[in-house]
């Protein structure tokens, strides 16, 4: 894999072989920021904002929005294989000062270092963990007013009924569908 856009392009990402990790595919990450830039004015307060990276896997999506000017993201992944390529792809990019990792599930979680304006979520597709992890994100108040959750689902994935009214923007790409929800 590789970083598609920004001060880190073009600069190699690497991954593990594991039926858990699901690294997120290039269009759909360009899909992701194309809609952050052109429709959610991502210009407008990424310099200055943290992300949450709930089940980071390999960090990409991460390290695409910190090279396209994201002033620091938290990982989380839970699974120490995975963590570890996690590791070793940041210290590749030599992007530390704009991370935070944590090697733990996102489920035990209590609290988080930081206020977020973007939170990232791909969890596993067929475990039905989106909308607890939804709801988690809303407990732990870790949100600042006006963010924006992105979520990474199966295109049959129902969200629930009680978030409907936060979707701002939601699209299909194949088998895969990102929902963004804005929550005041």
């Amino acid at each position: 894999m590789i970083i598609t856009a920004g001060s880190l392009k073009s600069k190699k990402i690497y991954s593990i072989k594991n039926r858990v990790l699901r690294p997120t595919l290039n269009k759909i990450r360009q899909a992701i920021f194309n809609i952050l830039l052109h429709s959610l004015d991502l210009d407008k307060w990424k310099k200055e904002s943290y992300m949450l990276d709930a089940f980071a896997g390999t960090g990409i999506v991460s390290f695409e929005a910190i090279s396209r000017g994201m002033f620091h993201s938290t990982l989380i992944e839970k699974d120490s294989a995975i963590y570890s390529v996690l590791q070793e792809n940041i210290r590749g990019l030599s992007i530390y000062d704009n991370t935070n990792t944590i090697n733990e599930n996102f489920f035990n979680l209590k609290n988080l270092p930081y206020k977020y304006k973007l939170a990232f979520l791909d969890p596993p597709y067929n475990k039905g963990l989106l909308n607890t992890s939804i709801e988690l994100i809303n407990d732990l108040k870790i949100l600042k007013k006006k963010s924006l959750i992105i979520c990474e689902t199966k295109k049959s994935f129902q969200i629930k009924s009680e978030f409907n009214k936060y979707i701002k923007h939601e699209k299909c790409y194949g088998n895969t569908r990102l929902i963004f929800l804005i929550f005041n």
